[in-house]
């Protein structure tokens, strides 16, 4: 077991965030960009898995992600700052972003192949929304990765978010695809609304 990968308390988490979402209010961040809240135990809780030498691929939230991988916070906030949150990277901290959805999921398989081949004992981290596990390629690499045993693990963050409706309402049960145990989901309500507008008198930190 190597060096454990988490950078950030949830308190630090939600600090920051909070500096973020001031800014957006303040409007001195014209530029999309997602803000995340409402999962900061559960994520800094996960990363205590990660180790150094760990390959995270990320979302368009991905604020949290890149602090508990180690992007400094005042790196990440710069780029926040130049209107690159959604487009956040950081290769000293083999750290990936992608606005698409599920985009980065076959490239991180990529990845996980390369590192098997290698005989390498890090693994790949790659974490998706709940509206991204519908997109085809996502079930593509989940299927790649479990033929041919990679060292990769899934994440569904489910927050109820994709076109504003729950997985239940989008997907009825019985047609809903089953996950080999290297996907992980988790639920969590999220703070923020989907994007950074309209977080004005609707940002509750507890």
């Amino acid at each position: 077991m190597g060096e454990i990968l988490n950078y950030a308390t949830a308190d630090e988490l939600r600090t920051f965030e909070r500096g973020i979402a001031a800014q957006w209010e303040a409007g001195e961040l014209p530029f999309l960009l997602h803000l995340s809240g409402g999962n900061e135990e559960w994520l800094t809780s996960f990363f205590d898995k990660i180790n150094e030498g760990d390959w995270i691929f990320s979302t368009h939230r991905n604020h949290f992600h890149a602090l508990l991988a180690g992007v400094k916070p005042e790196r990440l906030e710069g780029l926040i700052r130049s209107g690159d949150s959604m487009f956040v990277y950081d290769r000293s901290r083999n750290f990936f972003t992608s606005a698409i959805l599920s985009g980065t999921a076959c490239i991180a398989v990529g990845v996980a192949y390369g590192l098997k081949a290698k005989g390498s004992n890090n693994q790949v981290w790659c974490f998706n929304g709940d509206g991204g596990e519908e997109n085809g390629h996502f079930a593509e690499a989940v299927t790649m990765a479990e033929g041919h045993d990679l060292p990769i693990t899934f994440i569904i963050e489910d927050n109820c978010r994709s076109v504003n409706s729950s997985i239940r309402e989008r997907v009825p049960s019985e047609f809903r695809l089953s996950w080999p145990k290297r996907v992980i989901r988790y639920h969590y309500k999220p703070v923020y609304p989907h994007a950074g507008n309209g977080t004005s008198k609707r940002i509750v930190f507890k």
